[in-house]
């Protein structure tokens, strides 16, 4: 079953559409969300495990490589909003690339509706966006570190949308624990720009689509076709300043545009790398790309309802691909 990562939209109002397209909107996005997980299998090799985090227990997908035999690198793997299965994150096929390369990834479950990554709107907060999800990641931290499954200087994040955002609270806020993150379809949350101090400079790297309908890539509201309030985000190259700016870079940052692999796709892609860091500052602009980590493929379904909803899939870059290799290039001190 095929899922955008974003999977913001539960309920999808679409005032600036007709009553048509956005009953068609409705029906795509519950084709398209499955809270259960229906049809995710997790892999063979996957196991569920569960910790208690104040008091309430919360739960995570762990995926070791049998190779992994001392404490190795952990990347962990956030699902977007509107779910709290993180079995929707295993189609992006990380652990595949761990199984390869010896490295642990961890897919935590969510409560209620998604992660609360500091937007915290009441419409967020009344489908469960509440819960201290900080303290969930620093406890699982802890846990793999004194189990000896987790290198405690090789510890990554990345994840999309709600889980993209929430991957840049968890910079914020435990920066000290982690060795690199890498937001993808995900600008700063508003509030953010004010109360994130890092504690020290982080390596991060961003993913951001020009059409992508659910984050806006210049700024704004959240899903703002879903007539609810989720929020406010900066815009992407905001975003990218604001980054640069906690790692203490200087100059103009270099830009460079991609080759064009697939004419087909109708996108482009546009790099910037901060100059003159303290830690690496990247951000890959997918010119014409949707709500969609590039090299999934162009649509995510034939259905165009779905396909609206999305958008398309550059595939000019193997997004996961430079994801894990921007993660493995780092590790702390």
């Amino acid at each position: 079953m095929a899922l955008t990562f974003g999977l913001a939209l539960l309920s999808t109002h679409a005032a600036a559409q007709s009553s048509g397209e956005a009953a068609d909107s409705q029906r795509a996005v519950a084709e398209m969300v499955r809270p259960d997980g229906a049809g995710l299998a997790p892999p063979p090799d996957s196991t569920l495990r569960t910790i208690s985090v104040g008091g309430a227990e919360r739960s995570f997908w762990i995926v070791k490589p049998p190779s992994t035999l001392g404490p190795a690198p952990v990347v962990f793997v956030l699902h977007g909003g509107s779910t709290g299965d993180a079995r929707v994150t295993f189609r992006y096929r990380f652990q595949d690339l761990g199984a390869r390369d010896g490295v642990v990834t961890v897919h935590p479950n969510g409560v209620g509706e998604g992660w609360n990554d500091g937007r915290g709107t009441q419409f967020l907060l009344a489908r469960g966006d509440n819960t201290d999800d900080v303290a969930f990641f620093r406890a699982m931290i802890d846990a793999l570190v004194l189990e000896g499954t987790a290198d405690p200087k090789r510890i990554y994040v990345t994840g999309g949308s709600n889980g993209g955002m929430m991957t840049m609270r968890l910079a914020c806020e435990l920066g000290d624990r982690l060795a690199a993150v890498a937001p993808f379809s995900a600008n700063l949350p508003a509030p953010l720009v004010e109360s994130c101090t890092p504690s020290r400079p982080i390596p991060i790297m961003l993913m951001s689509g020009t059409a992508d309908r659910m984050m806006p890539y210049a700024g704004g509201a959240v899903a703002a076709m879903s007539g609810d309030d989720r929020g406010q985000v900066i815009g992407a190259e905001e975003t990218f300043q604001f980054w640069s700016g906690k790692n203490r870079c200087s100059g103009a940052p270099v830009r460079q545009d991609l080759p064009d692999l697939d004419p087909a796709d109708e996108t482009r892609v546009r790099t910037q790398t901060a100059q003159n860091c303290a830690a690496a500052v990247a951000l890959y602009t997918i010119i014409g790309g949707g709500h969609r980590l590039p090299g999934e493929g162009t649509r995510i379904s034939a259905d165009q309802r779905m396909a609206r909803l999305s958008g398309v899939s550059s595939q000019d870059i193997d997004g996961k691909t430079l994801i894990w290799e921007f993660l493995m290039a780092n590790s702390l001190p």
